[in-house]
């Protein structure tokens, strides 16, 4: 090896995440990688005929410098920075899921001692990873707004107490009026509310 007019001392190369970044770099300072479009590692793995992991080094150098921006996920991707893409801004995050399942558990939606729709069907419908929902959840059940259905959280997820409603701010503030904080009988009797 050392008889090879090519030969570089291992201590001495550059690593190819490093000669990617400047190709990657170049593209955003001259504008071919315009703002606001996204790029994904296995697409720049393919252009590069290399490892993810290599991309994974590459985006994380060019984003320590704060020339791109990355989200995970099936809406993510890397994109530079300075402009949100539009499928960003269509995409739901965690917060936005956990403020949904409030609304709808207290508006009624879903309702005390029901069964949440699975984690596969709310990641259908907001369009993000199962993952994501599981940790959307994990506040509510922290809260001990929802609990696990059996043993094991495979049964599903159990609405276990109400959240008050924005008409009924007060927990507890029954009203005869409004029925706000009331129970409906037919949970009574079937004995599926958990105080």
């Amino acid at each position: 090896m050392r008889d090879d007019p090519d030969y570089v001392p291992r201590r001495l190369r550059v690593h190819p995440s490093k000669k990617f970044a400047a190709t990657l770099r170049k593209e955003i300072t001259d504008g071919t990688w315009a703002p606001g479009t996204v790029r994904r590692s296995g697409d720049l793995g393919r252009r590069f005929g290399t490892t993810p992991h290599v991309i994974s080094r590459t985006v994380q150098l060019l984003r320590k410098e704060g020339l791109v921006e990355t989200r995970a996920g099936g809406g993510g991707g890397i994109a530079p920075c300075g402009t949100t893409p539009s499928a960003w801004q269509q995409v739901a995050h965690r917060d936005d899921v956990e403020d949904a399942v409030r609304k709808r558990i207290s508006d009624g939606t879903y309702p005390v001692g029901e069964l949440l729709p699975s984690v596969a069907l709310l990641g259908k419908e907001f369009g993000v990873a199962t993952s994501t929902i599981s940790l959307a959840l994990r506040p509510l059940k922290d809260e001990g707004i929802l609990s696990n259905a059996g043993l094991t959280a495979q049964y599903g997820t159990v609405v276990a107490t109400l959240i008050p409603s924005d008409s009924c701010p007060e927990p507890g503030a029954g009203d005869a009026d409004t029925g706000c904080g009331e129970v409906p009988d037919a949970d009574r009797e079937r004995g599926s509310f958990h105080a």
